[in-house]
Order: C-alpha cells, then structure tokens, then sequence
C-alpha cells in the first residue's frame, strides 16, 4: 500500500516533481554498506545509478550521502525511503528522511 502511493506520488508519469534537480558527476550513496553512484539529487531525495539488488520500493534504509558541489562536499547519514527499485533500468530513488537539524540545514541551503 505504502509502495503504491509513493509510486502514485513520485512516478515519471505523473511527473509531480516540485525540486530542482541537480546533476551529480562526484557522489555516493551507501545503503546498508553498499555504495551506488548518485545520478541527481535533490533537496529531498536521490536517484542511484547504476544499481543490482534486492530492495523493494517502500523499503526503509539507513544510508550515508555524499556529493562534491563547487568548493565542498556535503555529506550526511540518514534514512531514506525508496521510492522507485527498477531493475531493469537500474535505478534506486529514494526521499530523505529522519535527518538531523544540521544536515536538512546544510542542503536547504545548497537549494536556496
């Protein structure tokens, strides 16, 4: 239930998005160890690529983020829920939750 309205929410074909997505060319993300390139980001999520493995949309993770923008990096742990597992695109999405005040701050303010 959970999975279809985050799917419903997020999907490509309603195309609801309301953050500015940003291009990442130096970043990671690391869900329970296993570390995946970041494709973009957002101020409220990630898109992994490529990726294999066994998650499921809905999953709850806990996860290590990092990405070089101009000048710094920012990095944050967190738990992030997947909203978009695609195998055959290999592609993990997931929205940012759980975060501390420090780090909803510090990637607020990148997206300012």
């Amino acid at each position: 239930m959970l999975g279809e309205i985050l799917k419903r929410l997020f999907s490509k074909e309603s195309e609801r998005r309301r953050e500015r997505r940003e291009d990442v060319s130096l970043g990671t993300v690391t869900v329970d160890g296993r570390t995946f390139p970041v494709r973009n980001w957002s101020s409220t999520g990630f898109l992994a690529a490529p990726y294999a493995g066994d998650y499921k949309e809905g999953d709850s993770v806990d996860i290590r983020f990092e990405v070089q923008v101009p000048g710094r990096s920012i990095n944050f742990a967190c738990k992030a829920i997947l909203i978009r597992v695609d195998l055959k695109a290999q592609e993990l999405a997931g929205v940012f939750t759980m975060m501390d005040r420090e780090s909803r701050i510090l990637v607020a303010r990148h997206f300012e």
